[in-house]
C-alpha cells in the first residue's frame, strides 16, 4: 500500500510539473486601484474597474482586490503592501499644459525591494479606456518578469481569450446620439459605457451578429438600473421605476463604420405613469 501511495505521489508531482510548464508561472497580485488627478468619481470608478477586469483576465494571475472605494484616488503607502504578493496600481493624470493624458503602471515586489513602471501617453482620457486588452496585459506581464517591452500582434497574443468578442473591436471609439446622452464609449472586447448629460454613467455590453448579409449590433445595459438612466421621466417617477426596471437595450444596424441606426427599448412617460417603449435612435462616431 505504501509503495502504491509513493507511486501516486510521484505521478502527481510530474503532472504538477507538466501543467506548470504548460501554463507558466502563477502570480498573486494585490490590486490597489488608481492614483488620479482631475477625474470625476464616476470616471475614476470606471477606470479603476477596467484595470481590475484586465488583471483578472490574465491567465495564472490571482488578484486580490484591495480597494476600499474604487471611485477614490489611491495614495501609495509602502507600509500596507504585502511582502508575499506583488502590488499593482496605476497613476492617471493630465500632462501639464496639454490636453493629453498619461498613465504610469506600477508593479512592486516589496520582498525584493523592487519596483517596475511603464509610462504611456494618450491624446485624450478616453483613449486610456480604449487601450487594447492584450497590450495592457502584456505590459503588466513584462513588468512583472522585468522584460523589455515586446508587444505581440493583436491576433497572436499569449493572452488571447477565445471568449473575447473580437468583432466588436471595429466599433471601438467614441460615439454620440440621443438627446440625453453626452457620449457613448465602446471599448475593445465587447464592453463600453455611456455618459448621460445629467452626469450618470452606465456600463454596457456590445455584441455583433450577422443576418442576411447585414451586421446587427446589440447593446445592453450591464448592471443595476439607476433613476438617472431614465431622464425622460420625472425624477420621482424614475426613482420608483428604476427599482424593478429591466436593462435598457439597443438593437442597431451597422450602416457603415461611422453610423449605427436602430431602436432603443427603455422606460418612457405614459400619461401619469410610464411604460416600456421602443424608440428610433441614431449613433454617429466622433473619433
Amino acid at each position: 500500500m505504501k509503495g502504491r501511495t509513493g507511486k501516486i505521489s510521484i505521478i502527481i508531482f510530474f503532472l504538477s510539473a507538466l501543467f506548470s510548464g504548460l501554463y507558466g508561472q502563477s502570480y498573486i497580485i494585490d490590486y490597489y486601484g488608481i492614483n488620479y488627478e482631475a477625474i470625476d468619481s464616476n470616471m475614476a470608478k470606471m477606470t479603476s474597474d477596467l484595470y481590475y477586469t484586465q488583471l483578472c483576465e490574465i491567465p495564472n494571475f490571482t488578484v486580490n482586490d484591495k480597494r476600499i472605494d474604487s471611485s477614490k484616488s489611491f495614495s501609495p503607502d509602502q507600509n500596507i503592501f504585502s511582502e508575499d504578493n506583488l502590488t499593482f496600481y496605476t497613476e492617471v493624470k493630465r500632462i501639464t499644459n496639454s490636453s493629453k493624458w498619461e498613465t504610469i503602471i506600477h508593479v512592486l515586489n516589496k520582498k525584493e525591494e523592487s519596483e517596475h513602471t511603464k509610462r504611456n501617453e494618450y491624446d485624450s482620457f478616453y483613449k486610456i479606456l480604449m487601450e487594447s486588452k492584450t497590450t495592457l496585459q502584456t505590459t503588466i506581464k513584462n513588468l512583472i518578469e522585468n522584460k523589455q517591452e515586446d508587444l505581440p500582434d493583436q491576433n497572436d497574443s499569449i493572452f488571447s481569450n477565445s471568449n473575447e468578442v473580437v468583432s466588436s473591436e471595429i466599433l471601438s471609439g467614441t460615439w454620440k446620439g440621443e438627446d440625453f446622452i453626452d457620449k457613448i464609449v465602446i471599448l475593445r472586447g465587447g464592453r463600453g459605457f455611456i455618459i448621460f448629460k445629467n452626469g450618470a454613467s452606465m456600463n454596457i455590453l456590445i455584441s455583433i451578429s450577422e443576418e442576411s448579409g447585414k451586421n446587427y449590433v446589440k447593446v445592453t445595459q450591464n448592471g443595476r438600473s439607476n433613476a438617472s438612466f431614465f431622464p425622460e421621466l420625472p425624477r420621482p417617477t424614475a426613482l420608483v421605476a428604476a427599482v424593478s426596471a429591466d436593462p435598457i437595450e439597443w438593437t442597431l444596424l451597422l450602416n457603415d463604420m461611422n453610423t449605427l441606426t436602430g431602436t432603443k427599448k427603455t422606460l418612457l412617460p405614459e400619461q401619469d405613469s410610464y411604460s416600456v417603449k421602443t424608440v428610433n435612435v441614431t449613433w454617429n462616431r466622433i473619433n
